[in-house]
């Protein structure tokens, strides 16, 4: 035992210091001594100045980051080694304290289909988080994820490596944002339809992607709104593909109005009390070309298309998402598939939010027999602190075969 912890924490302590799922980083809050509603709107969900800062390579935007920064990095080169380069290595440095956060969910869930009702999943995941910067043009960001699923316990340890020549321009390696609904653009306990839908040999957008990004993002007129890109290619079944393909995706959008998508005019980050606002909309276009493959089957070859609308007017956000996919095998009839989703969330207070999502999804369009699944998910989120994150979430089925699979969950987060 004492050799598999010392192990898991070696493992923890060399990724910090060597380095998608973006969640809340304590270490950014201390970093900048500033609180985690800077950048969420409710941890993990970002708001305008949240994906500002992504966007600037976890940085703040402006060129304002050195003056911002309030816990001084370590020095790993002289700057003179600048002026003699290529003759010495290029400086740069790193954060002054190991930049690791703990980010912890458990939750009471009641599930009707189920011959145990209630389950008390506590602890569900836990996960040390990190993430920073190296010098000028290179960041970081990861996790080491233990996660109770189907009472077997799992490890995930994704994380990337990025340069960051400019807010317009990114190469990120390692695991990548393919998933056009990522967590961190997620309230919710239950993840997107569209995250989570499956192709017949098992891909879904959810599951890690790991590979090579291009993206960036830029403000539009005046400093407001802009649009943001992401090209990738990927392994399309985990860490390690199953199959000599390599999947490809992409996605696009402009926002009209709001906080510019890289920030804009010094001190435009989000107001203490009114860090929900941002009056704005964006719209969005994706796509995903790949193979699937499973034991004793034929690949899957399948493309996905789709589009989405974020809407933020005062205290309401409005989102909604189309995917539409196309799946070839040989010897058997394509398939046609939709899924969307439309949600509506209100701020009552900062500290107090409702929600509503509706999910819809037919798995072939062209099958008859194959009815479509619909859900309602009604919600409240509660931040008992700045870290700390309740969620009381009930998913009514509305189509008649999965009527009885109704389930009630609370759901507490919190970071450190």
């Amino acid at each position: 035992m004492k050799t598999l912890v010392a192990t898991v924490v070696l493992i923890i302590l060399v990724m910090a210091i060597a380095a998608e799922h973006v969640y809340a980083i304590p270490s950014f809050s201390r970093k900048y001594k500033t609180s985690c509603s800077t950048c969420h709107y409710a941890a993990p969900m970002l708001n305008a100045f949240g994906k500002a800062f992504k966007n600037n390579g976890y940085r703040y935007p402006g060129g304002t980051d050195p003056e911002m920064t309030k816990e001084e990095p370590v020095s790993i080169g002289s700057e003179g080694y600048k002026r003699v380069w290529p003759d010495a290595i290029w400086p740069a440095d790193i954060p002054g304290t190991i930049p690791i956060g703990i980010w912890a969910i458990g939750r009471i869930e009641y599930a009707a289909i189920a011959n145990v009702k209630w389950s008390l999943e506590i602890p569900h995941e836990l996960e040390f988080l990190y993430g920073g910067t190296i010098g000028e043009n290179f960041s970081f960001f990861g996790e080491l994820e233990v996660e109770n699923e189907a009472n077997e316990t799992e490890i995930a340890f994704p994380f990337a490596l990025q340069y960051d020549f400019s807010p317009g321009f990114h190469i990120r390696v390692g695991m990548a944002h393919a998933d056009p609904t990522p967590t961190h653009l997620r309230l919710t306990r239950n993840h997107y339809n569209m995250a989570s839908f499956r192709s017949r040999n098992g891909w879904r957008f959810r599951d890690d992607h790991n590979g090579l990004e291009v993206w960036g993002a830029a403000n539009g007129a005046g400093d407001r709104g802009g649009f943001t890109y992401r090209l990738g290619i990927v392994n399309g079944q985990g860490l390690t593909d199953i199959n000599p393909q390599k999947d490809l995706y992409g996605k696009a959008t402009y926002k009209i109005g709001g906080l510019g998508e890289i920030g804009g005019t010094e001190g435009a980050e989000s107001q203490a009390s009114e860090f929900y606002l941002d009056n704005s909309v964006t719209l969005g276009a994706f796509f995903y070309k790949g193979t699937a493959s499973r034991a004793n089957a034929l690949d899957e070859d399948f493309t996905v298309l789709g589009g989405d609308v974020d809407f933020w007017y005062n205290r309401f956000v409005v989102n909604g998402a189309l995917m539409l996919m196309n799946s070839t095998i040989d010897g058997t009839a394509d398939r046609s598939s939709m899924v969307y989703y439309a949600q509506g969330n209100y701020v009552f207070y900062p500290w107090l939010i409702g929600l509503v999502r509706y999910e819809w999804e037919d798995r072939d369009t062209d099958a008859d027999l194959v009815k479509p699944v619909n859900a309602l998910i009604p919600g409240v989120t509660v931040m008992a602190r700045a870290n700390v994150k309740l969620v009381f979430e009930f998913k009514k089925f509305l189509d008649e075969a999965n009527k009885k699979r109704d389930t009630f969950t609370l759901q507490f987060n919190f970071g450190i």
